[in-house]
């Protein structure tokens, strides 16, 4: 049976920094105000080539805060970078740009003491504009104690769960027998990552209390950027996940919830990548006919004129 070594185990807060210099000072000092008091910082300044190193450079003499300078190698490879240097029992992955409530930790610690089988889950508040209070709190089926593969499942049939990378705090056994993040991936890795994770656990074990404030809308950010590298990104990670889900339960729940991402994917592979587009069309075709959830939601312009056309004529309005 899993046990730590105290009552109070050290977490590891591993984060992976990137040009992140216009937020990553709020995301640090949310880490150093947690009420739970045995947790260190490791920060990977992936090449930031923006003043991000100069700000990190201020907690130098933090005696909570490790900062290791490395050359740029994508997300992936500098949360491993991070958990490599990390010494804590406990981990949790934390982006440069998001912010976690004071009593975070210790919330999601004291759950898993009980049970160190399993991983914690908070919940996410996505905020725009660097403006918290106005961040939104939206109910989901996985605010609840549950088993990983329902957790995965149950989203509100929207597909996979939420898996912001910060609502989990995950016991460092799990980790290593899952295995670290996949470093040739940059697009939905977290689609990849989180599933073979959880499914590693006992439960996902809800904290209603443990909040991450969600950044969106930046710019620049990962998700905002679908160059064909990215786009074969996607598909990789959802062709793995598929192969994983199936492995774990070959059953219809399973393929509907794959059958509706590969839709959605579908959707944007379509003229931007149309090989990835065509064996898109075979992923679903091996995983059956099951209701097509994602085009229930489109818009009145594309119910009249179809969503094939509507993307040529997006496409031809950004053209220059």
């Amino acid at each position: 049976m899993m046990r730590f070594s105290d009552q109070q185990p050290l977490v590891s807060v591993c984060m992976p920094a990137y040009n992140a210099a216009a937020y990553i000072g709020a995301a640090v000092e949310s880490v150093l105000a947690q009420t739970y008091p045995h947790v260190e910082l490791v920060i990977v300044n992936d090449g930031s080539s923006d003043q991000t190193g100069d700000i990190l450079q201020e907690y130098a003499g933090n005696p909570k805060v490790r900062v290791i300078n490395s050359k740029r190698g994508g997300q992936c490879a500098a949360a491993n970078l991070a958990y490599r240097h990390s010494k804590g029992e406990l981990i949790k992955f934390f982006d440069a740009d998001d912010v976690l409530n004071k009593e975070h930790l210790a919330v999601q610690v004291q759950r898993l003491l009980a049970d160190p089988g399993s991983i914690a889950a908070g919940r996410v508040r996505r905020f725009y504009n660097n403006d918290l209070s106005g961040a939104l709190n939206e109910p989901l089926a996985t605010w609840q104690d549950l088993k990983p593969l329902d957790w995965l499942l149950i989203d509100n049939g929207k597909g996979l769960g939420m898996m912001q990378c910060a609502m989990f705090l995950i016991p460092r056994p799990i980790l290593e027998s899952a295995g670290l993040w996949n470093e040739n991936l940059s697009q939905i890795n977290d689609f990849e990552f989180f599933p073979r994770v959880l499914l590693k656990a006992n439960q996902v074990l809800f904290t209603e209390e443990a909040v991450v404030y969600y950044r969106s809308g930046i710019a620049d950010s990962l998700s905002g950027s679908l160059s064909r590298p990215r786009l074969l990104s996607a598909y990789t990670s959802l062709e793995l996940t598929t192969t994983l889900l199936l492995q774990h339960e070959d059953s219809d729940r399973v393929r509907s919830v794959l059958f509706l991402l590969w839709d959605m994917w579908k959707h944007i592979f379509y003229l931007d990548d149309m090989s990835m587009y065509r064996r898109t069309l075979l992923q679903m075709k091996r995983l059956g006919r099951y209701s097509n959830k994602y085009n229930g939601k489109d818009s009145l312009l594309v119910k009249l004129i179809g969503w094939k056309i509507e993307k040529r004529i997006k496409k031809l309005i950004k053209r220059p």
